[in-house]
C-alpha cells in the first residue's frame, strides 16, 4: 500500500485548481489528487478551451510530486481535445502521446480508460497497460462501485495479465453522489465489489473507495436560510467498509457532482465549514444587502463550537472577510475557501487514524 492518506476527485476548474495551489507542501505529500481534465475558459484564441492551460496549472500545483491523471466526459467540461485523447486507436496511441511525450515532465499514474467489445474489455484497452506500464511504475482505472466482485475481476483480470512486471495498480471505486441513498446501502455495495480482490493484490497498489453528498441546496438540506448544518455521509461510508476491507479514502473534496453553474446575480454569499470529526457541515448565508460574505465569515470565527482556526489559507481569507477586507465575493472563491478547509479536515482524520 502507499503512504498516501487521501485521494480528492478534482476537476480542472478555477475554484478547485485554486483550493489546491493553496495548500502547504507539507499537508499536500499526504494527498494524491485525482484530476479529471476539463477544458479551460473559453477564449478568442481558444474558443473550445485550452486542455495545454489547464495542464500548465495542475504542473504548477504538483511540481514533482505524483498525481492521477483522468479525463472529464461529461458535456459541459469535454472538447474536441479531451476526445481525440479518449480514441482506443492502436492503444490509446494519442492518450500515451500526451503522457509520456508531451508531458514528461509531471509525475503523471495515466487512467486506464476501460471500454468492451463484445462482452470483453476490448483489445485496445489491453494494448495501452502493456505500453504504459513498460514506462510508469503506476496506473489507476475506475469503475463503479455497485458492480459487484464478479464484474470488478471481469474488468481488473486483462488489465493486471497485461502489466509490465514492477508496474502495479491504483484502484478507484466510484459512487458518485449518494445523499439520495442509505450510507449503509452504499458502504454494502462497495464492500461487494471489494469482495474478490484479494485475490488479486499483488496487483493492486491501493483500493480507493470515492463519493460525494454535497448538497446541490444547502440551505434547503441544512434547515435554515441563514445558517445551518448538514451530515457528510462519505465518512459514514468510509467507516463501515473499512472495517471489513482495507480500503483507501477519497472523495470529491466537498463538491456536488451536478455541477450547477451559478449565474452572476442569482448566488446568495455563504461560507460552509466541516466539522473536525468529519461527519458534518455548518454554513453562514446572508444577502449581499443583509452584509453578504462579511457578515458569514465574523458569524463563522464566533461559532466556536463548530469552527476551530487550523491555520490554513482558508482561515486566512476567512479572517481576512471578517475584517472587512474579502479577498474574493464570487462563489466560485468561496468554494475554493470551502475546499481548502476541508481537505485539511480530510488530512488531520486520516492521520489520526493512520
Amino acid at each position: 500500500m502507499s503512504e498516501f492518506l487521501y485521494f480528492p476527485m478534482i476537476k480542472t476548474r478555477d475554484a478547485e485548481l485554486r483550493c489546491l495551489s493553496n495548500i502547504e507542501a507539507d499537508r499536500f505529500n499526504s494527498l494524491l489528487p485525482i484530476y479529471e481534465l476539463t477544458k479551460s475558459r473559453k477564449t478568442v484564441k481558444a474558443p473550445d478551451g485550452d486542455i495545454y492551460r489547464r495542464m500548465k496549472n495542475i504542473g504548477e500545483i504538483q511540481g514533482e510530486r505524483p498525481f492521477i491523471l483522468d479525463l472529464c466526459t461529461d458535456d459541459k467540461y469535454i472538447n474536441p481535445q479531451i476526445e481525440q485523447l479518449l480514441s482506443p486507436y492502436m492503444g490509446f496511441k494519442d492518450w500515451q502521446y500526451f503522457i509520456f511525450d508531451l508531458h514528461n515532465d509531471l509525475n503523471i499514474i495515466p487512467m486506464i480508460h476501460i471500454y468492451e467489445d463484445e462482452g470483453k474489455v476490448a483489445a485496445e484497452v489491453e494494448a495501452f497497460v502493456k505500453a504504459a506500464s513498460e514506462r510508469t511504475n503506476f496506473l489507476a482505472v475506475r469503475l463503479p462501485y455497485d458492480l459487484g466482485g464478479e464484474s470488478v475481476l471481469h474488468y481488473l483480470q486483462p488489465i493486471f495479465n497485461s502489466l509490465s512486471e514492477g508496474c502495479k495498480v491504483y484502484v478507484i471505486l466510484d459512487a458518485g453522489f449518494t445523499r439520495n441513498e442509505m450510507p449503509g446501502d452504499v458502504a454494502d455495495k462497495f464492500i461487494d465489489s471489494c469482495s474478490c480482490l484479494n485475490d488479486v493484490s499483488q496487483y493492486i497498489e491501493d483500493i480507493i473507495i470515492i463519493s460525494t453528498s454535497f448538497p446541490s441546496n444547502v440551505a434547503k438540506e441544512g434547515g435554515g436560510d441563514s445558517e445551518g448544518k448538514f451530515d457528510i455521509f462519505e465518512e459514514n461510508i468510509f467507516q463501515k467498509v473499512v472495517e471489513e476491507v482495507d480500503v483507501k479514502y477519497g472523495d470529491y473534496a466537498s463538491i456536488n457532482t451536478e455541477q450547477i453553474e451559478i449565474r452572476g446575480g442569482t448566488f446568495v454569499p455563504r461560507i460552509d465549514i466541516a466539522s473536525l470529526d468529519g461527519f458534518s457541515f455548518t454554513y453562514k448565508r446572508h444577502r449581499r444587502n443583509a452584509g453578504g460574505y462579511v457578515k458569514c465569515a465574523k458569524e463563522v470565527v464566533q461559532d466556536v463550537s463548530n469552527y476551530q482556526f487550523l491555520g490554513t489559507w482558508a482561515d486566512n481569507e476567512i479572517n481576512l472577510a471578517k475584517d472587512d477586507t474579502p479577498t474574493g465575493i464570487s462563489p466560485a472563491f468561496w468554494i475554493s475557501v470551502r475546499m481548502n478547509y476541508y481537505i485539511e479536515t480530510r488530512l488531520r482524520l486520516r492521520s489520526s487514524s493512520n
